[in-house]
């Protein structure tokens, strides 16, 4: 923590010794998470949403627009729509994770119109190389995926090693017959897709949340396979997050929002006394409570970290800008 003079000094001698001069602080959470939405645009997204005339896309959106206008100013949160283009491609981030990126993502995605395939394995990947270059090694790092099928786009898949067809005509899959079906571009390319999300979160210590639009009802075994080896499983009968209309979706994205927000505060320094610790959210006490039932209490004996539990921690959880100071009484010399 550090000083700060700004603040009023009411309650602070009744925790203080005398000849002590306590002093308020201003407590800062642990860094703002960094996260990628990535997003399928592939071509099936412009199929009817829940409520038509309203588009998968469209619902989409909307949900977008309500949860980054609630969180985003407490999580970087980027873009990483996909593919690129008409097909397979799939290009880096399109907008740059940052705190109050709202406008600019949605603004991306109001420009572009669902196309192509579904590269989900290289989309990650991309989304996941913009962390590493440029993330905070401080602050967590997560991928958001929302698609609405299958992962495919993999040319490199072996027809003759058997794989699930997401065309129309199964007896052409994975082959060059007719051209619309090129090698292993409709092929399931669900090996390489776990295997990827598998790689960030063992060795990049980057998890992924699994969202399942409307049209992946096909692929729950896989989309709950996902979800594991991504590091990030709902406790429900899903792993992944099932989304079939706008609705689910919000609730969807807001609760991996406030699961990614920390409730955790680091001290610059432990307090000389730290029973005599006082912590404040927005004026109000936060009183100790050693039970993590609802309050706040220190993680260890070196009382360098504090957690708020409980309720506390949902209030911090919401998305909102809070202000949370701390006295600290002194030690007499």
């Amino acid at each position: 923590p550090g000083p700060d003079t700004g603040l009023g000094d009411a309650g602070l001698n009744s925790d203080a010794l005398a000849g002590c001069d306590p002093k308020n602080f201003t407590l800062q959470q642990a860094p703002p998470a960094e996260v990628y939405l990535v997003v399928d645009r592939s071509g099936s997204m412009n199929d009817p949403g829940a409520v038509p005339p309203a588009t998968r896309w469209e619902e989409l959106l909307a949900a977008m627009d309500l949860v980054l206008g609630q969180f985003q100013g407490a999580i970087r949160f980027g873009l990483l729509s996909y593919p690129s283009n008409d097909e397979c491609n799939t290009s880096g981030p399109q907008v740059r994770f940052d705190i109050n990126n709202g406008a600019a993502i949605l603004a991306h995605l109001e420009e572009i119109t669902p196309a192509g395939g579904t590269p989900t394995a290289a989309a990650l990947n991309n989304a996941a190389s913009s962390l590493r270059a440029l993330g905070s090694p401080e602050s967590p790092r997560f991928l958001i995926l929302a698609t609405d099928g299958g992962p495919n786009c993999n040319y490199f898949n072996d027809a003759s090693a058997g794989c699930s067809c997401q065309y129309a005509t199964p007896e052409w899959c994975c082959t060059n017959n007719p051209s619309a079906c090129v090698f292993g571009y409709t092929c399931l390319d669900d090996t390489q897709t776990l295997d990827v999300m598998g790689g960030l979160h063992d060795t990049d210590l980057i998890d992924t949340f699994v969202i399942g639009l409307a049209g992946t009802e096909e692929y729950v075994n896989l989309l709950n396979a996902m979800a594991v080896a991504g590091g990030r499983p709902q406790a429900g009968l899903t792993s992944y997050y099932p989304a079939n209309n706008q609705a689910e979706l919000q609730a969807a994205l807001q609760s991996i929002a406030v699961s990614v927000i920390s409730c955790s505060i680091p001290l610059e320094e432990a307090p000389d006394l730290p029973d005599l610790v006082r912590v404040f959210m927005d004026g109000d006490t936060v009183v100790r409570d050693v039970s993590h039932q609802n309050g706040w209490d220190y993680t260890d004996a070196s009382h360098l970290e504090i957690m708020l539990y409980g309720p506390a921690c949902d209030g911090l959880q919401d998305g909102q800008v809070h202000d949370v100071t701390a006295t600290f009484a002194c030690v007499v010399n």
